[in-house]
């Protein structure tokens, strides 16, 4: 299904929940063992993710596959990471409202869990966002974010030698961060009035959460709406470094931060020129035409990078 901007539907789900400071938010189901920190992989055509190289999966699987291993930090501090876990409530974008509707059904406490209250979430203009999760949510992270980027700059040339084409089509990531939860529920929303409702129960007193039995029920307009669950915790919001060949040069370009890879995020071949999802704006035709400036720059300058 493609959107009235022409803009797939994972590409605008994340998009239109950047505003929650928690990285990317991801429409299609992906588990907790496909998207870890420390992983380096692409997203293709489809939004699918394909793994290159495990940062955290031991210094021989990594070095027996052509690559130098990561700096022992990288473990080290990964051992020391804390379990970290919060409560959400659903989170959703600018553009839609949400109100309960109905009454508070009361539980008993030895009764099976079940929805005590149903949400109507509505699109107030033409496209909106809705992710509602089962608490608690984990977050995973690798602590020491620098140690990754060494790892890149180590291993830029064997990169772009063996996979140059995955580099100019996709570009690659190193995952840093992500958000998991054993059961979550996401819509778009694709016209103004869109709406749907979903049962939520109330695990944290006076926040509403997904529950095992939680279901998108009726619904009005033009929406795309999922549940996705897996015991081992699927990936709701991910975090990371972008990387693209630089215009001009057999080099690496790594962007950071939502701001500067809102246009990169499963970015696919369908973003090539005629595609009808090129550059559009302004800072990005200003960054390929910095790219085409500064192939006279000094070319042991490996990286530019953009830290928001």
């Amino acid at each position: 299904m493609i959107m009235r901007n022409k803009s797939r539907l994972d590409r605008a789900y994340a998009r239109l929940l950047r505003d929650h400071p928690y990285g990317w938010a991801l429409y299609k189901k992906f588990t907790a063992d496909e998207l870890r920190p420390g992983c380096c992989g692409y997203f293709d055509s489809d939004g699918d993710w394909h793994l290159i190289v495990d940062l955290t999966a031991g210094r021989d699987s990594i070095t027996s596959r052509g690559w130098t291993a990561p700096s022992d930090k990288l473990a080290e501090s990964m051992d020391e990471e804390p379990k970290f876990t919060l409560n959400w409530g659903p989170k959703k974008s600018n553009s839609v409202v949400s109100h309960q509707i109905g009454a508070e059904v009361a539980a008993n406490i030895l009764s099976p869990i079940s929805p005590t209250v149903k949400m109507m979430f509505t699109c107030e203009k033409d496209e909106g966002a809705v992710l509602t999760v089962q608490n608690p949510v984990s977050r995973h992270l690798v602590p020491d974010e620098s140690a990754t980027m060494e790892w890149m700059k180590e291993n830029r040339a064997a990169m772009l030698k063996r996979y140059r084409r995955v580099v100019e089509t996709h570009g690659i990531w190193i995952l840093n961060k992500t958000y998991t939860t054993t059961r979550s529920g996401v819509a778009v929303m694709l016209s103004k009035s869109s709406a749907v409702e979903i049962g939520l129960g109330a695990s944290v007193p006076g926040l509403a959460t997904l529950m095992p039995s939680s279901a998108w029920g009726s619904a009005r307009g033009d929406l795309a709406a999922e549940v996705h669950e897996d015991d081992g915790g699927v990936v709701v919001f991910v975090s990371g470094v972008y990387f693209s060949k630089k215009l001009w040069r057999s080099e690496l370009r790594p962007v950071v931060g939502t701001e500067t890879q809102v246009r990169k995020i499963f970015r696919g071949d369908s973003f090539r020129p005629g595609s009808g999802e090129e550059i559009e704006d302004e800072d990005e035709a200003g960054e390929a035409e910095g790219e085409s400036e500064s192939k006279d720059e000094d070319e042991d300058e490996d990286f530019e990078i953009e830290i928001i």
